[in-house]
C-alpha cells in the first residue's frame, strides 16, 4: 500500500447467479451482497496505511434426502446451515530505504564509477539500490466476528414408534489474525544497446497470513420430538445441552508470491501462486481430512491513454481488464477434487477530472467448481462485480497569506 499517493475510498458489491447440476436435475439461485469497503492514505512519504471491511466466509445450504427404509418407512434427512464472518482489517506499510537510489545518484560514488568507465560494476550497484529503494514491507491486522449455525434432522413421517431428532451447532467468532508481506519492483530502460521507448518496470512480491489459532464460543443442542396432527414440534427430551463452550480454530498457513510487468502507463500484467496449508486446519479442535491447495491467477490491465485530453479522450481512458484463475480446492469426495476455475472480464471507467483518477469498476466472472462424476454435484456461476474507487487529497492544510 506504499504506492498509495492520495486518500482513496474504495467500495463494492457482488452479484452471485449460480446453477447447480447433480447430473439429474438442475436448481439455480442468486443472492446480491456488500463485497468491501476500504479506505487508505498516504502519511509523509515512506508510509501509508488502509483499513476497512469485508467478508470472510459465508455458508448457505438447504439439502433433503429421502430414503425407504424396510420396516420403518421414509426416512427424510434435512441439512441447513446459514450465516458468515466478517472482517475488519488494518493494514500499514513502510517504504524504509525510499530514497536510497536518489542519494546514489547524486553521489559522488556514482559519478567516480562512470569516469572510471566500470560500467558493470555502476549497473550492479544501481541495481541493488534501486531493489532496496522500492522495497516495502507491510502487515495487516484482521479482526473477525460473526456466527455460523448448522441445522440437522432425522424424520420418521411415517412411523410411531421412532422419535425424529434434531441438532444444532452454532458458533461464534470473535477474535484476531494477522499477515505480513513485502514487494520491490526494477526498471529495465534499454535492451542491449536499445533504449526502450516505454520503460518496463518489474514487480516482485511474497505475503504469508500467520497461521495462528482463534478462540471461539461453540454451542451444541440436540433432542428428540414428535409432530402433532397439525404439524407442529412437540419436544420429548434433550440429550445433549452445551452453550458458548470456549473452543478454538486453528488457521491454515497461506503464503504467495506474484510477479507484474507494466510497460510505461499502458499494460499492467501481473501473476500470482498461492498455497494453503489446509492439512494444518482444526475445527474445533478436531482433525480433518483436507487437502492442500494450490491456485494460479492471472491479470491484464491495458489503458490507450492515462493522461488523454480533447475530443475522444474518454474512450482512451477507459481501462480494459481480463482475468483467469484456477484453484485446486481443499476437498476430494469420492477420489475427485472440487476444483474451481474462472474467466474474468471488466472496464474501468473514469469519474470526475482525469486527474483526479476516481473510477467506476465493472466485471463479469464466469466460472464452474466441483464435478457431477460420481453423483457429485457442479456449480457453473456468474459474478457480476460493481465498485468505486475514489481518489482525492485530503488532510491538506491551507496557507492564507
Amino acid at each position: 500500500i506504499t504506492g498509495i499517493r492520495l486518500t482513496t475510498l474504495e467500495l463494492g458489491g457482488i452479484g452471485h447467479f449460480s446453477e447447480f447440476n447433480n447430473g439429474t436435475s438442475k436448481v439455480k439461485t442468486k443472492a446480491i451482497n456488500f463485497s468491501y469497503a476500504s479506505l487508505g492514505f498516504p502519511i509523509k512519504q515512506r508510509a501509508a496505511v488502509c483499513f476497512g471491511i469485508s467478508p470472510y466466509s459465508n455458508v448457505g445450504y438447504n439439502l433433503k434426502t429421502e430414503i425407504e427404509q424396510v420396516g420403518i418407512g421414509t426416512v427424510t434427512s434435512n441439512y441447513t446451515g446459514e450465516g458468515g464472518i466478517n472482517k475488519v482489517f488494518f493494514g500499514v506499510g513502510i517504504n524504509p530505504f525510499k530514497k536510497l537510489i536518489t542519494n546514489f545518484y547524486r553521489s559522488a560514488y556514482r559519478d567516480t564509477l562512470l569516469k572510471t568507465h566500470q560500467v558493470k560494476k555502476y549497473k550492479r550497484v544501481k541495481f541493488a539500490k534501486q531493489l532496496l529503494s522500492d522495497l516495502s514491507i507491510g502487515g495487516r491486522a484482521d479482526y473477525l466476528f460473526g456466527s455460523i449455525l448448522h441445522t440437522s434432522s432425522v424424520v420418521y413421517p411415517g412411523s410411531i414408534y421412532y422419535y425424529n431428532t434434531r441438532r444444532y451447532r452454532g458458533v461464534n467468532y470473535n477474535d484476531i489474525t494477522a499477515g505480513f508481506g513485502l514487494q520491490t519492483s526494477f526498471n529495465i530502460d534499454s535492451v542491449g544497446k536499445r533504449e526502450l521507448r516505454k520503460k518496463v518496470r518489474i514487480g516482485i512480491g511474497y505475503y504469508m497470513s500467520v497461521p495462528n489459532t482463534i478462540k471461539v464460543k461453540n454451542s451444541y443442542m440436540a433432542y428428540n420430538y414428535s409432530l402433532n396432527s397439525f404439524g407442529d414440534e412437540i419436544p420429548k427430551d434433550t440429550f445433549i445441552y452445551v452453550v458458548d463452550q470456549a473452543s478454538s480454530i486453528r488457521l491454515p498457513l497461506e503464503q504467495g508470491i506474484g510477479l507484474s510487468f507494466k510497460k510505461g502507463e499502458v499494460l499492467t500484467m501481473a501473476v500470482d501462486a498461492s498455497y494453503t496449508n489446509w492439512k494444518q486446519f482444526r475445527y474445533l479442535d478436531k482433525i480433518n481430512d483436507l487437502k492442500n491447495s494450490y491456485r494460479v491467477s492471472f491479470g491484464l490491465n491495458f489503458v490507450p491513454n492515462k493522461y488523454a485530453a480533447g475530443t475522444g479522450a474518454y474512450i482512451r481512458r477507459v481501462q480494459y481488464r481480463l482475468g483467469a484463475f484456477y484453484n485446486t480446492g481443499f476437498l476430494e469426495l469420492k477420489n475427485t477434487s472440487i476444483n474451481n476455475y474462472a474467466v474474468t472480464v471488466g472496464f474501468g471507467l473514469p469519474v470526475g477530472l482525469y486527474r483526479q483518477f476516481s473510477v467506476v469498476n465493472l466485471s463479469a466472472q464466469f466460472g464452474k467448481m466441483g464435478s457431477i462424476n460420481n453423483k457429485l454435484i457442479e456449480e457453473k456461476y456468474v459474478r457480476i462485480i460493481v465498485g468505486f474507487t475514489f481518489n482525492d487529497k485530503w488532510f491538506t492544510k491551507f496557507r492564507y497569506d
